[in-house]
């Protein structure tokens, strides 16, 4: 197998003309998907087109259009009323194993030492959001909207597996993570769709975003919940609470939001692991890789053409431990 990084695939434009409809194409896909969970284009078409976008607009920089979802949160599509307590940014990605190197390495440079502990765990493909509890019971449920304010969706408070009611200790903090739909939840809602209107849903991910905005549907869809972090929720309880969720690592973070009863990826075939080199996390990136098919959910994959052996760009998260 040749070890060459692949380029990521795009979605080439020619001239003004095309990446102007290109840039339309883009940010009705993400108010499509945002709104009403009806996208036309699937995630990686999505990504393939955004992807052409940047290359475009780097290439004529005079050209750039205020409508462009390149650099923005959810392509621009989203904004909310509710302030986040800290932003909900988005990932980077990297499309190979010469990537992965360069941005640990320059994370290490960022931080002006080495870094000697990794987390390693799935990008779950879903939509981000933040879970407030206050003394163990939740009271809010936020979108990540624009990554700095999102949208109230506390009305799905009770359908969503994996993430409580109650907690199983009466703690103030926030629960940030992604919800989704497993594939036997996707199914299950396109059934119930059909019997109503006769249509069904794009794919898991526009039917998950489109669910947990509705209100109106007479018909309920179960989603799931994986926590992916936890941070104090000001002004917090009297306990250390604040303080060690400022100071785990990340992978005991994890084991304490498991504790609390919020789903993680723990029980799933592709737990969150702790590695000590990046040789150590490119392993478990194949290994999770190799995983994918057998999922009974999706991690988010920006190129097929990527090949095993190489990082799937987006499929992990990488946090540092310590």
């Amino acid at each position: 197998m040749n070890d060459a990084p692949a380029a990521p695939a795009l979605t080439a434009l020619a001239d003004q003309a095309a990446y102007a409809a290109a840039v339309q194409l883009a940010v009705d896909a993400a108010a499509a998907y945002y709104g009403p969970g009806t996208s036309p284009l699937d995630d990686d078409a999505y990504d393939r087109l955004v992807r052409g976008i940047e290359a475009y607009e780097a290439d004529h920089p005079e050209q750039v259009l205020p409508d462009s979802p390149t650099g923005k949160v959810a392509g621009g599509a989203v904004s909310g009323d509710v302030p986040h307590t800290a932003p909900m940014l988005s990932l980077d990605n990297v499309f190979d194993s010469d990537g992965l190197k360069r941005w640990a390495a320059g994370l290490e440079r960022r931080l002006g030492r080495p870094v000697t502990v990794w987390s390693v765990e799935p990008k779950l493909d879903g939509l981000a959001v933040s879970a407030r509890y206050r003394r163990g019971r939740l009271t809010r449920l936020v979108t990540r909207g624009d990554g700095s304010a999102g949208e109230d969706v506390s009305h799905a408070i009770g359908t969503i597996v994996g993430l409580p009611e109650r907690l199983a200790e009466p703690v103030t903090v926030e629960l940030r993570g992604e919800v989704m739909m497993t594939a036997e939840q996707f199914e299950a809602a396109c059934a119930k769709r059909a019997a109503h209107d006769g249509t069904t849903f794009a794919n898991p991910r526009s039917a998950a975003a489109g669910t947990l905005r509705a209100q109106d549907r007479p018909y309920v869809c179960e989603l799931t919940f994986f926590g992916y972090g936890a941070l104090p929720l000001p002004p917090g309880d009297a306990s250390d609470l604040a303080e060690r969720l400022r100071t785990l690592p990340h992978s005991q973070i994890m084991e304490q939001a498991a504790a609390w009863g919020v789903a993680t990826t723990a029980a799933t075939p592709v737990a969150g692991i702790v590695a000590t080199t990046v040789q150590e996390v490119q392993a478990r990136i194949e290994q999770i890789t190799e995983a994918r098919a057998t999922l009974p959910f999706g991690i988010v994959v920006f190129s097929e053409r990527i090949l095993k052996k190489l990082v799937l760009s987006c499929a992990v998260t990488w946090r540092t431990c310590a």
